[in-house]
């Protein structure tokens, strides 16, 4: 009896023992699985954050009878799985299975004792000759299995996921093509077979094994059987060239390495970003590459998708053919100038497959081969594929040049992305961009053909001016009669009569006493449907107010041209804007500044008191500011109750802009030179030149010239044109971080790891360091709980994506209340990646420098294009 007591409490023990070791590794807590260890049907491994965990699953949607081990989000709404072990040997639901880090250092899958899947690091670990193997999942997703130590201690790594992929690129990972030794090594992403159905699919994704540098998506495999499905186009900097709306380098997207002119080297597309678990890209099984965003509530939002119509397939239109889409998205076909189809019968029934080649060849004598030929522009294109890098032309005229040259060459491309490129033979997969994206190409055809194509535009030019013309004049006539009153009243412009200082003035607005003009008689023009009339100065009167604008009584000057001081006959001081002659600001910014202040009246923006408009003479007249702009007033001594009320001044003027106007303005140049103070040092806001009206349902807008100040555009905006009210948002956050530190954006360029202040600001930040951000001249004197409130505020607003800011009315909720609990900010990984200390060889290294840009003064730029 008291032998079977004791074999029954040994078992027990035995049993706990068990017991325990399982639960060491049970789902919940532990992120490594230690050498002789497992796991079970329900257990898990979860990454220290929480972010990705390893277990067992079925997919949803797919046989429940199957069971895979595969890295899944955590926080994702719907099951989300970047990564599977055994895609093509999944154990069954009924039998014992489990995943166990075995004795001679290798990761298993097993189905009771038949190993289904393993990662064979049996030869590495002996090799390495360490004990202690351990299997850990990190917070990028990323499973490692390493020696003593851990994968992030002392030990080798035996082996990882992100070196074996299935579908899902992570930032982490990379897609690399290496062709040292003469051999081809690549990372190759393959699709599932179905949504519910992990095995491999028919879809794969890498590098051009040619060295191209492009990415391909192949149907059937990346092997010699496989047939191209789609082709990224080259790599220009920011962005590919068959992608070029979206910059993926906002991503953290960027190709280190050897350039392609070198056959021998190592090329890599890497993609980082600070929160790992944010974005992914996913070959679907139909063949689609899309990248997804994660949003706060665990769903997942579309970013971009190709192919998602025939024209982005590759060579849907054939050899010498260029596809558009028509209105139904379906493939429109035409052979290129200068080309006719190969076989004419099968294309009534729109068959392309043949493509097209040259009515005529090209005449190249021996003596003169660029005699008889010319270029046909072809905007907004996909560029063609098998490109020649020439990497010692460095401008278009070179490039021309050097195609021109070239006898064998039948077209040629120059971009600052993508340098000259050139090709000989057949132009393969081209299609045509809408709405101005793409690339120029010029297609070599004979002069005859541009002849002919001269003439013909020749003649459309002559129509079209002549319309135009008949048009204006029209036009004229009209303005004339409708004018003719004011005109004999200003007949002293034309030298038809002695001026005198009354008639300078338009009759509406003259005073007897020349105490300068009137207000309009409908300020605010919120309703009514009144027109709102602005008066008009003469520029005599204008150059006599300021001096003959003297240099004694400038007060600023900027992109646009010189601010002067001056003084009305009735003896009322003004500011007066006179525009340069060779400014970017034109006269459509011009008028879009007279006709936006004369409609929009609050007392946190500058008041306009009238315009003079005389031959190339563009002035505006304001109101007077004496403490001039914050730009000027900011960095020197001002204490921290003034300041927070001028941070809550600009807010409230924004939020007249974006709201409380029926307008609904948005800025797009929101800096500190353009904030001007009175004479009790409330804010005004200013220069409304580069704004822009948002109608009543849109949200975002799409503009092709990218205009406002470096250092205070959002990324979506500098980077790809994209704006909205929350790019003020951003570039309000940039002007908060100025008024509470003292430092102009600026400034910080020249601290290591930090590009400016949004990057300076985090780091303190995040390190629980935010008071060193408060200027020093009022940190012992202000609020340090109100000023690290307002750094929090603006680390909100300053979010690399502008879903993520906070809107206008929150803001001012939120500065004018301690109560409320503001969110944590995200890193901005924009500020941050520009100032990565990784430098790459050969040229890349010369484009991260190029790409690191940041500007020292606080011009106003108009001659960006956004993508």
């Amino acid at each position: 009896m008291a032998a079977a007591t004791r074999a029954a409490a040994a078992a027990l023990a035995l049993a706990a023992l068990v017991f325990f070791l399982h639960a060491a590794v049970h789902a919940g807590a532990a992120a490594t699985l230690s050498q002789g260890q497992s796991l079970g049907a329900t257990d898990k491994l979860v990454s220290p954050e929480g972010i990705f965990e390893l277990a067992f699953f079925a997919p949803a949607g797919g046989d429940p009878d199957r069971r895979y081990l595969g890295v899944m989000y955590a926080q994702a709404a719907e099951q989300t799985v970047p990564w599977v072990a055994n895609r093509d040997a999944p154990v069954n639901a009924a039998s014992a299975y489990s995943a166990a880090v075995t004795a001679a250092g290798e990761l298993q899958v097993l189905e009771g004792d038949r190993v289904v899947w393993r990662t064979n690091t049996t030869s590495s670990a002996a090799a390495a000759g360490t004990g202690n193997v351990t299997l850990n999942l990190g917070d990028d997703g990323n499973l490692v299995l390493s020696g003593a130590g851990g994968a992030g201690g002392a030990g080798p790594m035996l082996w990882q996921s992100f070196d074996h992929p299935t579908d899902t690129f992570l930032p982490g990972m990379s897609i690399t093509l290496d062709r040292r030794n003469g051999t081809i090594r690549r990372t190759l992403f393959t699709s599932w077979r179905s949504a519910g159905d992990p095995s491999t699919g028919d879809f794969t994704l890498g590098q051009d094994p040619l060295g191209s540098a492009q990415l391909y998506i192949w149907r059937g495999g990346g092997g010699g059987n496989a047939t191209a499905y789609w082709r990224s186009g080259q790599w220009a900097n920011t962005n590919f060239v068959g992608v070029p709306w979206r910059s993926l380098y906002v991503y953290g997207f960027k190709l280190t390495g050897d350039p392609p002119s070198r056959g021998d080297g190592v090329m890599s597309y890497i993609f980082n970003m600070y929160n790992s678990s944010e974005f992914r890209f996913v070959l679907q099984p139909n063949g689609t590459e899309t990248c997804y965003m994660l949003l706060a509530d665990g769903q997942w939002e579309t970013v971009w998708s190709q192919p998602t119509i025939p024209c982005q397939t590759y060579n849907v239109c054939g050899a010498n053919a260029e596809c558009t889409a028509g209105d139904d998205g379906q493939a429109l076909c035409a052979c290129l100038k200068g080309f006719e189809p190969r076989d004419p019968a099968e294309y009534g029934g729109g068959n392309w497959t043949q493509g097209c080649m040259r009515s005529a060849p090209l005449g190249c004598e021996a003596n003169n081969v660029s005699g008889g030929v010319g270029f046909a522009d072809m905007p907004w294109m996909k560029l063609p594929n098998f490109a020649v890098w020439g990497s010692t032309v460095g401008d278009d005229d070179a490039c021309r040049q050097s195609c021109l040259a070239n006898c064998s060459c039948g077209a040629y491309s120059y971009s600052t992305g993508t340098g000259c490129l050139t090709w000989a033979g057949d132009l393969l997969d081209i299609y045509q961009f809408p709405d101005g994206e793409g690339y120029d190409l010029h297609l070599k055809v004979p002069e005859s053909l541009l002849e002919t194509g001269s003439k013909k535009r020749r003649w459309i030019t002559v129509v079209v001016v002549v319309v135009v013309v008949i048009v204006v004049l029209a036009g004229c006539g009209l303005l004339l009669w409708k004018c003719r009153r004011r005109i004999k009243e200003k007949l002293v412009i034309a030298g038809r009569e002695k001026p005198s200082p009354q008639s300078l003035l338009p009759l509406r607005e003259a005073r007897q006493d020349f105490s300068g003009p009137k207000q309009p008689d409908q300020e605010e023009a919120e309703g009514g449907g009144k027109k709102c009339e602005l008066p008009l100065f003469s520029f005599e009167v204008v150059a006599a107010a300021t001096g003959d604008f003297s240099e004694a009584n400038k007060l600023g000057e900027g992109g646009f041209g010189h601010v002067y001081k001056g003084r009305l006959p009735g003896g009322e001081e003004v500011a007066v804007k006179r525009l340069s002659r060779s400014s970017g600001q034109g006269l459509e910014e011009f008028k879009n500044e007279v006709i936006l202040i004369a409609k929009l009246q609050h007392r946190n923006l500058v008041k306009l008191l009238g315009c003079c408009i005389q031959g190339e003479e563009k002035i505006l007249v304001y109101e007077y500011m004496p403490n001039k702009s914050l730009d000027a007033f900011l960095f020197g001594l001002l204490d921290w109750k003034t300041r927070f009320s001028i941070i809550e001044g600009i807010a409230r003027g924004l939020l007249y802009l974006h709201r409380d106007s029926r307008l609904r303005v948005v800025h797009r140049d929101l800096k500190a030179s353009n904030i001007l103070l009175d004479r009790d040092m409330n804010p005004k806001i200013s220069d409304f030149g580069m704004a822009r009206i948002f109608g009543g349902d849109q949200n975002q807008v799409n503009t092709n010239r990218v205009v406002g100040t470096l250092g205070y555009m959002s990324p979506e905006y500098a980077m790809e044109g994209l704006f909205s009210v929350r790019s003020d948002v951003y570039s309000f956050g940039i002007l908060i971080l100025e008024i509470v530190s003292g430092q102009k954006n600026s400034s910080f360029h020249h601290m290591e790891g930090s590009l400016n202040i949004v990057g300076y600001a985090w780091q303190l930040w995040n390190a629980d360091k935010g008071e060193r951000l408060i200027d020093p001249s009022i940190r012992a004197a202000c609020s340090p709980r109100e000023a690290l409130r307002c750094v929090h505020m603006a680390l909100l607003c300053v979010q690399d994506h502008a879903c993520d800011r906070p809107d206008i009315p929150y803001v001012v909720m939120a500065l004018g209340s301690d109560s409320s609990v503001l969110p944590m900010p995200k890193p901005p990984t924009f500020t941050l990646q520009c100032t990565s200390s990784d430098k790459d060889d050969g040229i890349f290294r010369d484009r991260q420098q190029a790409d690191e840009s940041y500007s020292a003064c606080d011009l106003t730029v108009t001659m960006l294009h956004g993508r």
